[in-house]
């Protein structure tokens, strides 16, 4: 199975990401021979907004890229990578305004949407907020959570949400070192306890600390847990969500699998073997879903 990146800021001029389309093909050069396949282009939606650029360009710009990209492979008579869009968007009181009124841009087309939390502290009421979009059909997906200083902290905040449905995208910088030493440890710790889904790049140029090569996170994450849950993290569950199909954590006491079925209503489904501790965290999830629903 192809490696996917989920988080990637790859379209020219648009953020802080290459500021030219021969940096884009540089970057996705590099990415196609570090092994990636699929990338998704988020950028930053807010960066969009203050450039005065409608947000429905970008995919018509992802597809731009991606047609560059075949016709540069084609030219060198090499594979290529396929680009895919998709936004990532802010953590605060602007996002339900987006959800609201049709402007949030999923993943892919999907019903996964890519969310930024600050790096310091979450916003008040921010569980609340995450959990009405489960609510309304949404599945965020928290980018580099183990950046934010609260969850760093208080890392059961972050496994209740999970419990939920939410999605976790670690960075793979982090995973390297290269956001610090306590950051590394919160991601090595989240994949860990198994309450991380994906590693992405979030890659903004060719150069480290967030490049697009994944290969040195990739041997990090197999000596941490193994092969299979790297290829999981890497591989499986970032093409099962641009599928809008949802991923599979690996719950780590015990090496069983358990599949999470992410809430489009307020039913549950599971596949047994259920630990009793699961379970409780599967009863407290549809609990606080009709909590939110009764509020709405």
């Amino acid at each position: 199975m192809p490696r996917v990146d989920i988080h990637a800021h790859i379209l020219p001029g648009l953020d802080d990401g290459p500021a030219t389309l021969e940096d884009s093909l540089q970057m996705a050069r590099m990415a196609m021979l570090d092994g990636t396949e699929i990338i998704v282009a988020t950028p930053h939606y807010r960066d969009v907004e203050l450039a005065s650029i409608a947000y429905e360009t970008v995919p018509e710009l992802s597809n731009t890229l991606d047609a560059a990209l075949r016709n540069d492979g084609a030219s060198r008579n090499s594979r290529t990578i396929r680009v895919l869009s998709g936004m990532i968007h802010r953590l605060d009181t602007s996002l339900q305004y987006l959800v609201d009124s049709d402007k949030a841009v999923t993943l892919n087309r999907t019903r996964f949407l890519l969310v930024e939390p600050p790096f310091t502290r979450l916003p008040a009421h921010a569980d609340d907020m995450i959990r009405r979009l489960l609510t309304q059909r949404l599945v965020p997906v928290i980018a580099h959570p183990e950046r934010n200083r609260e969850f760093q902290r208080h890392p059961k905040r972050l496994r209740n949400l999970v419990d939920d449905g939410v999605i976790v995208q670690i960075a793979s910088g982090s995973i390297m070192g290269r956001n610090g030493t306590n950051v590394q440890r919160t991601a090595e710790q989240f994949i860990s306890d198994g309450i991380a889904h994906v590693v992405a790049s979030e890659m903004h140029s060719s150069y480290a600390p967030r490049s697009p090569l994944l290969t040195g996170a990739f041997n990090i994450v197999s000596n941490l847990v193994g092969e299979r849950e790297a290829i999981n993290l890497f591989e499986v569950n970032p093409a099962m969500i641009l599928e809008g199909r949802s991923p599979q954590l690996i719950e780590p006491d015990e090496g069983s699998k358990i599949l999470r079925k992410f809430p489009i209503s307020t039913g549950i489904r599971t596949n047994k073997p259920i630990r009793s501790q699961a379970r409780r965290a599967l009863k407290r999830r549809l609990h606080r879903v009709k909590q939110l629903i009764n509020r709405v």
